[in-house]
């Protein structure tokens, strides 16, 4: 099996997991040809593309994805979920099934420290070329391509809804408006307890109200993270909570599209089915994907004015998303995701009580932003206004009325003052300076790789890079804080892996930072993903060394920072995929360092090398005793 062998380990390189995989092929009878490392996205899972020649009797060889996800939790689910999703099928639902999931291989395995699965690239073999929806970002072809999606996860995946509560031994238990909210949070996820520890840090003992006013707002608003006892949607019984197959990760990176502007608007594959579930609630994928767009396309670029129109209209009983000062776009999308929810609800006569649940699907999606750090302060602001005033919408039309007494007063932190208007101004705003960052300087690295000749090189650097008026980042004087080398045959520690994400990534944010689209080489794009995904891996290992003892905030830290590696490696992809076609690469040269890719990649760094800066302090910090 010379083929699988060398298939295998030419893009793996020496790591044991490549081994093991060139081994286990070949024991399954097949050869990998003209493999290929992909970019992943932030599951720090491994992509090989190639040719699987399956030597089985009978059996269809061709282009394939092999997926290597480490062990975890989570990701020991993701083969079993992505079965039940191709398996859970009922009439009507087959042409969704086959035309919008990606086909997985009948043979999955584990690996060491890894899951190996085999499957299918999204489409049919005629497109030119697939890419995220993310990357489109504010393309024309996006309202039309989101209802579509919405159309498809709800009827064409679910023919057969289920209305009810909480599913008990006994049977169905009617479900709180604060369960259901609990339930869109999930529970094991620890989102709504980060949630309150988010609003306690700002609003101190006063953030367990369960009613508060936002400064100068006389009229109260529901704590949207009160959800116990307490809470006033614990007194409201949810109608027709509608329940049936559901990603349960739906957003603009998890689904593929083909990169044509002439494809259909129906064509589109969903990817990374790990939450599946069969039995979710149907209002949060449409609601999460549409909050996707808006956080990461939309409000960084949007006035104050604007962010008060687009939260009155989404949590108003229309359907039109009306105000002058809300983007065209955003508003054709929000107007096409509740029409066809409503539409859906419609045709299965359970508008009485679906309407309702886009307000608390609101609720749960918004805190869901409000606990990624990623997200600016005023941004994070923002979308707990809208989790309260959701809230309070459903609270409405349950026909709850808010406390005649005081009740306790949060101030929103204001926007940030305006710098003089720069000549070629850059919407993505640069990232403030603090005291830590890693040093560049190191005894020896985590691992040894050898850089492509074209590939980046470090610049020298006597003390941590501060960010200038521009963006870009520069030496500062003082020395960078030294970190210890390790010991020989020792394991690597994450402090090292965020050391080597630093030196490795700081030069290429300076330089993309100052260079047109045009002008951006197409090898720098292709050493970022592969780079962003090797890091991406070590630090997810299972063995890799934390701080002893160590505890939820090191976790924390280290999942934002793998978080942040795959944005980057998914926004180079998609930049690489517009300069690699010749034609559209002429198209963009006129964009300069305007281009919404290039000014994408560059955000995505920079949110990237502050995860890192955050995350070293957090981790170099002196334990008690």
């Amino acid at each position: 099996m010379e083929h699988s062998l060398s298939g295998a380990l030419s893009v793996l390189g020496g790591r044991p997991v490549g081994k093991a995989l060139a081994e286990w092929l070949g024991q399954s009878q097949l050869e990998l040809e003209e493999a290929d490392l992909v970019a992943t996205g932030g599951s720090g899972g491994i992509l090989v593309s190639g040719f699987l020649r399956d030597l089985r009797p009978g059996r269809t060889s061709g282009m394939r994805i092999v997926k290597l996800v480490p062990c975890s939790a989570h990701a020991d689910t993701e083969p079993r979920n992505h079965r039940a999703a191709l398996s859970d099928r009922v009439p009507g639902n087959e042409d969704f099934i086959d035309s919008h999931l990606v086909e997985l291989d009948d043979r999955t395995a584990r690996l060491d420290d890894y899951w190996v699965m085999i499957q299918h690239p999204a489409g049919d073999g005629t497109e030119e070329g697939m890419g995220t929806l993310a990357g489109l970002g504010t393309d024309r072809r996006t309202p039309a391509l989101v209802e579509e999606v919405v159309k498809g996860v709800l009827g064409g995946w679910n023919p057969d809804p289920v209305t009810g509560g909480e599913r008990r031994d006994a049977g169905v238990e009617p479900l709180s408006a604060a369960r259901f909210v609990e339930d869109m949070l999930g529970e094991s996820s620890g989102r709504a307890e980060r949630a309150g520890r988010w609003l306690r840090e700002r609003m101190g003992p006063d953030s367990g109200s369960a009613w508060f006013t936002l400064g100068g707002n006389a009229r109260p608003l529901p704590n949207p993270v009160v959800l116990g006892e307490g809470s006033p949607l614990s007194e409201c019984q949810v109608r027709l909570a509608v329940r049936g197959r559901a990603h349960g990760d739906l957003h603009p990176g998890n689904i593929l599209v083909p990169v044509s502007g002439k494809a259909a608007a129906d064509d589109f594959w969903l990817v990374d089915l790990s939450w599946y579930h069969r039995h979710a609630l149907l209002a949060r994928d449409p609601v999460h994907l549409l909050l996707c767009l808006v956080a990461d396309e939309y409000l960084p670029h949007m006035s104050g004015p604007a962010r008060e129109e687009l939260l009155a209209a989404l949590t108003g009983e229309d359907p039109a998303c009306e105000g002058p000062l809300i983007p065209q776009g955003l508003a054709d999308t929000v107007a096409r995701v509740r029409g066809a929810m409503i539409g859906w609800g419609a045709v299965h006569r359970i508008n009485t009580g679906w309407r309702h649940q886009w307000f608390l699907a609101l609720q749960a999606c918004a805190l869901m932003v409000v606990v990624r750090p990623r997200y600016t302060e005023r941004d994070r602001w923002w979308f707990f206004r809208l989790a309260a005033g959701a809230c309070r919408a459903y609270l409405e039309k349950a026909g709850v009325e808010p406390p005649g007494g005081a009740v306790p007063s949060a101030e929103v932190p204001a926007p940030p003052v305006a710098l003089a208007p720069d000549p070629d101004p850059d919407p993505v705003p640069a990232p403030a300076p603090v005291a830590f960052v890693p040093a560049q300087a190191r005894a020896a690295p985590m691992e040894t790789v050898s850089p492509a000749a074209d590939a980046p090189v470090a610049e020298p650097r006597t003390g941590p890079a501060v960010p200038s008026a521009a963006g870009t980042y520069a030496p500062a004087a003082d020395p960078a804080v030294p970190v210890p080398a390790p010991s020989p045959g020792a394991e690597p520690c994450a402090v090292e892996v965020l050391a080597e994400i630093w030196d490795l990534f700081e030069p290429v944010l300076r330089h993309l930072s100052s260079v047109p689209v045009g002008e951006v080489p197409r090898h720098t794009l292709e050493y970022v993903m592969r780079r962003a995904t090797d890091l991406g891996l070590s630090l997810g290992h299972p063995r890799l060394v934390m701080p002893r003892p160590a505890g939820v905030p090191d976790e924390e830290c280290r999942e934002q920072v793998l978080d942040r590696l795959g944005e980057v490696s998914d926004r180079a992809e998609e930049l690489h995929g517009v300069i690699v076609q010749p034609l559209r690469r002429m198209q963009e040269l006129a964009h300069g360092t305007g281009h919404s890719g290039l000014r994408a990649l560059v955000k995505s760094l920079r949110d990237l090398l502050d995860e890192v800066r955050r995350a070293s302090a957090v981790l170099s910090a002196p334990r008690p005793a």
